[in-house]
């Protein structure tokens, strides 16, 4: 186990004051409307999942019933305007206590601030854990069920290697053997936590893992019309970010192929290949793996230990 350095809490500290993450913070905080909230002091071993979605129907449902046999007590879920169905399928799991529904009416893609209020607010309720995932997410422990294992750790923050996942021609997945280098974060509550856009990091004061105790299953392409709609949205919603600079440029760059250019990249995709534009493609050897019906990770291992690129085994 590693502690944080006091570069990292302030490195945290100039994000924090910087004028680009106030703005962030500020449209954050104007844009999202929370569900009401019991104030509480952390309740011990309490695990929180928190997001926020937009058009993810078709996967959604399927995330959020593997966080509950995943053993996590809430999850809070901000919605930026659904269309597809996906805001109804929220309020419904809201209805009957499935989860906590907040409304967030600002579109521009200010995830890091946007991500760090809702972990706030889950740790003002109460939470001991977070985690951030994204509806295209299925979170895993290395061993065991995850809440269980993040209870388990004497860390605040706990790493989590990531796996892509792909569709494979003729129907079924295939993942890829090789992990993702963006790997994800889950963490205690506290009120200095800034999380880092695309939840790939956070900076928070204390005890980080010394090897991830996490795993993910990433589905980031699951349909020709889901591409083209993920890449057309993500787009958008960078363009009201500011200033520009490099976040999001897979996004941009993606959004100026034609439909035709996209279809060719998801038909690329399901014959295991892809190009680096599409940012998530196959880089190593696929096996077939269908990690929407694993309790655990790896059930079958088919996956075999790769050290992800700067990883210490």
């Amino acid at each position: 186990m590693a502690r944080t350095t006091a570069g990292t809490v302030g490195r945290g500290a100039r994000r924090a004051l910087s004028r680009t993450h106030r703005h962030a913070a500020r449209a954050a905080r104007r844009g999202i409307e929370l569900p009401e909230l019991p104030r509480r002091r952390r309740v011990p071993g309490e695990v929180w999942a928190v997001a926020m979605v937009r058009d993810e129907l078709d996967v959604l449902p399927a995330v959020l019933d593997h966080l509950e046999r995943q053993g996590v007590d809430r999850v809070l879920v901000s919605d930026n305007g659904s269309t597809d169905g996906t805001l109804e399928e929220l309020r419904a799991r809201a209805a009957d206590g499935r989860l906590l529904l907040a409304l967030d009416r600002e579109p521009a893609y200010h995830q890091a601030a946007k991500m760090s209020l809702l972990a706030h607010a889950a740790g003002r309720a109460g939470a001991d854990w977070v985690v951030p995932f994204d509806a295209d997410e299925l979170w895993f422990a290395d061993s065991g069920l995850l809440a269980d294992r993040l209870r388990s750790l004497d860390a605040d923050v706990a790493g989590a290697r990531m796996t892509n996942v792909f569709p494979r021609r003729g129907g079924g997945w295939v993942a890829d053997r090789e992990p993702h280098w963006h790997g994800k974060v889950a963490f205690r509550a506290h009120r200095l936590a800034q999380l880092h856009q695309g939840n790939h990091g956070v900076d928070r004061p204390g005890a980080r893992s010394a090897a991830p105790p996490l795993r993910v299953a990433h589905l980031p392409w699951r349909s020709p019309e889901q591409v083209a709609r993920k890449v057309r949205q993500g787009a958008d919603a960078y363009s009201g970010v500011r200033p520009v600079g490099t976040l999001g440029g897979h996004w941009r760059s993606l959004a100026r192929a034609s439909d035709d250019e996209l279809v060719a990249e998801w038909e690329a995709l399901l014959d295991g290949h892809g190009s680096e534009g599409m940012h998530w493609y196959p880089r190593g050897d696929l096996v077939d793996a269908d990690p929407t019906t694993w309790t655990t990770w790896d059930p079958d291992g088919v996956l075999e230990r790769v050290e992800a690129p700067g990883e210490a085994p």
